[in-house]
């Protein structure tokens, strides 16, 4: 898979005290970086045997990458080999125009509808996974609705500029002030359900996203019941038909993914996504389309992941990515302590004297 851009930044974003770089890059770490390049989403198996270092030894330079480098793997498929995009000029029954424009435009394949004049009464423009779908949905949805007198159709084989290419969807509005209200100063919470709605909080409120989902270990092992630490705007039913597409091997799900690999995880479109193609019903009947997913590490564990859903297309750019994961690594010591994985803080003891 072609990767767009694997970096090394430090400084981007919410800064969090105490992350130093602890030492420079050595061939090792060059290794991995450039297997990186190359496949983004390999396992840690393959990426030891590309390098020549065990598994063990990726896994932690990986997260010392991450935690001290502010490594970012960020993955673009080629539109060409990733949809089918087409374009459909309808002939409708008189005065149904309007029927069939709303009928097609609440269909999930479709990215836009006009109403138009001269030779057709409506342009529908779809994008499906392939061009098997393209055909399903030209016979099965259009040429079947009893409105629609005649139906041709252009495949798009790319495009040359203009403003819809330059601009491309927005992206989240991150509130630093609430963030720092929530990251700055001692903490404010007392337990561990205390602690995953100031994470959920942080990432709604100060983020942008639209819901959250924190999970404290891997779907599919067996541990379904807590698997899910934290929800917020994701629905059971969701959950409970997604981890049961995983566990029985119908998907691998953006979540276990992030445990298997310990990197974030950017679904564009999840709605059209392939890594999703297994999901895509679900997606839509829960309406988001954009997810990020971020693995929170404390030290060569991996604690939890933090997954942000945004219920439009919107665009994650490398400093967002950075700054969320800023965030997740500045919950990770106290999920780690909650979860008895790191040592509770020391607390200084007030010695008053009489006069």
């Amino acid at each position: 898979m072609p990767i767009s851009g694997v970096s090394a930044t430090r400084g981007v974003g919410v800064k969090v005290p105490g992350r130093e770089r602890r030492r420079e890059l050595d061939d090792v770490d060059r290794a991995l970086v450039a297997a990186l390049k190359q496949d983004g989403r390999a396992a840690n198996v393959e990426l030891a045997k590309i390098v020549g270092v065990s598994e063990k030894t990726v896994r932690s330079r990986i997260a010392r990458l991450v935690s001290d480098h502010g490594l970012t793997v960020t993955a673009d498929l080629a539109e060409p080999t990733q949809r089918s995009r087409m374009v459909y000029l309808l002939h409708t029954e008189a005065g149904r125009r309007f029927q069939v424009a709303e009928f097609l435009a609440a269909r999930s394949e479709v990215d836009r509808v006009h109403l138009i004049t001269g030779s057709a009464d409506v342009l529908v423009a779809a994008s499906f996974p392939d061009d098997a779908a393209a055909l399903r949905f030209q016979v099965q949805t259009v040429e079947s609705h009893p409105d629609v007198r005649d139906a041709q159709s252009c495949h798009l084989i790319g495009e040359v500029g203009g403003p819809a290419r330059a601009g491309g969807p927005p992206g989240p509005r991150v509130d630093t002030e609430a963030l720092a209200a929530l990251m700055i100063g001692p903490p404010r919470y007392g337990n561990f359900d205390e602690l995953t709605d100031a994470i959920c909080d942080a990432v709604i409120t100060g983020l942008g996203a639209d819901r959250a989902l924190i999970g404290t270990s891997k779907p599919g092992n067996g541990r379904r019941g807590t698997s899910i630490a934290k929800r917020r705007g994701i629905s059971l039913r969701y959950l409970d038909a997604l981890v049961a597409r995983i566990e029985d091997g119908r998907t691998d799900g953006v979540i276990k993914r992030v445990w298997d690999t310990r990197l974030h995880i950017v679904v564009a479109d999840a709605r059209t996504d392939p890594l999703m193609a297994a999901a895509h019903d679900l997606v839509v009947a829960e309406g988001y389309v954009t997810l990020l997913t971020l693995p929170m590490l404390y030290g060569d564990s991996l604690v939890a992941t933090i997954s942000m859903y945004y219920d439009r297309l919107t665009t994650l750019d490398e400093e967002y990515v950075a700054t969320a994961q800023g965030v997740a690594d500045h919950f990770a010591v106290a999920v780690a302590r909650t979860l008895g994985l790191a040592p509770a803080p020391l607390v200084a003891e007030s010695v008053s004297g009489t006069a």
